[in-house]
């Protein structure tokens, strides 16, 4: 395909120095609660990138990365406008939007061009390093949209960015060690959408197969819908944890702040339960 996109991480020639980097982190944290405490608009993608941009020193380039989630969106688009997803109830825009970037992140598709028809192939599970232990930013949906290879993080992501730009909502959803997709449509209700391996798993089985205490599920920390705001409160926790795999966790305090405010504005959020008291162990 001729039309390609490139992440850069433009590399400065000059060092940034470890003071700097942090205050990157601090300048980063101030953006995102803005959207939280309502001084700017909630909107996840960018969230997302000023997560990934942080990790990377302030280097990753904003204009590329809109890009090519808008490179995708349109791909979907054209899914959509093919007429070859058949839904027959009124809500048919929400459903067929769900179906098309499904198809596309994890099929492969044909894609006309001014060279003839090229074949878009699916973006798969990275099992090398699935969790970001040898590199944090394997947990990048910039990374997924420049190698094509992520996991249940950058996946997910990635389909409520296309979902947001196509104007249908969507939620994430979690489960222990595991973030995943609700959907609703007339046809078939709520459903859960799995990217890693192209599946619809029901509530059912994610309970059994994540060992979900009933208790877990009636206080809505697993298995529950979260909400655009509660979607960026997972940023933060990103935000956190690429702190900690750059800095190392010998410093808890930003931390700890980020949790804290995640709580604030999701307070059954798991994941910022547990890395806030991972983090506190370094005050001992």
């Amino acid at each position: 395909m001729n039309h390609k996109f490139s992440l850069f991480v433009f590399l400065s020639c000059t060092s940034i120095n470890a003071q700097n980097k942090e205050r990157i982190y601090e300048n980063t944290f101030n953006l995102v609660d803005s959207m939280l405490t309502g001084t700017k608009p909630i909107n996840f993608q960018q969230a997302v990138y000023l997560t990934e941009n942080a990790y990377f020193d302030n280097q990753l380039d904003k204009a590329a990365f809109d890009d090519a989630v808008s490179f995708n969106t349109s791909i979907c688009r054209g899914i959509i406008a093919s007429g070859n997803i058949q839904y027959p109830e009124k809500d048919k825009e929400r459903a067929t939007a769900q179906c098309a970037v499904f198809v596309y992140m994890t099929d492969s598709i044909p894609i006309t061009t001014e060279n003839g028809v090229v074949i878009h192939e699916p973006f798969t599970y990275n099992f090398d390093d699935f969790a970001g232990k040898k590199d944090w930013s394997n947990m990048f949906v910039s990374t997924l949209m420049q190698t094509h290879k992520g996991n249940c993080h950058s996946m997910q992501y990635l389909y409520k960015m296309i979902m947001d730009q196509l104007g249908q909502p969507v939620s994430l959803s979690l489960a222990p060690n595991h973030i995943y997709i609700k959907a609703q449509n007339k046809r078939v209700g709520w459903y859960n959408i799995e990217l890693t391996c192209g599946d619809f798993p029901t509530d059912g089985w994610l309970t059994a197969s994540g060992y979900i205490h009933t208790d877990a599920l009636r206080n809505g920390i697993y298995v529950d819908t979260i909400s655009n705001k509660q979607s960026i409160c997972l940023c933060l926790v990103d935000l956190a944890q690429g702190y900690q795999a750059k800095f190392g966790k010998d410093n808890p305090d930003f931390v700890v702040k980020c949790c804290n405010t995640c709580l604030k504005y999701h307070p059954t959020n798991v994941n910022a339960m547990l890395n806030k008291a991972e983090a506190q162990k370094y005050y001992i």
